[in-house]
């Protein structure tokens, strides 16, 4: 089936992404552009996860809930 096209197309909502794609994309940023995307929760070191998100809230302010 082909996908059908409109000018509202573009507003559609898009399926959420698999977390395999998700992680091609960061490998790609941190590979071609030295940008590193890290999820707290998929970092397992207590510490080196608190010294992440300590370093994210300097630079970018604390998290919302």
């Amino acid at each position: 089936m082909s996908e059908l096209r409109s000018s509202l197309s573009r507003r559609q909502p898009r399926p959420p992404m698999e977390a395999e794609q998700l992680r091609r994309m960061r490998a790609a940023a941190w590979q071609g552009q030295g940008i590193v995307v890290i999820r707290p929760e998929d970092v397992e070191d207590d510490w080196i996860r608190q010294a992440i998100v300590n370093e994210a809230d300097r630079l970018y302010g604390k998290r919302k809930p």
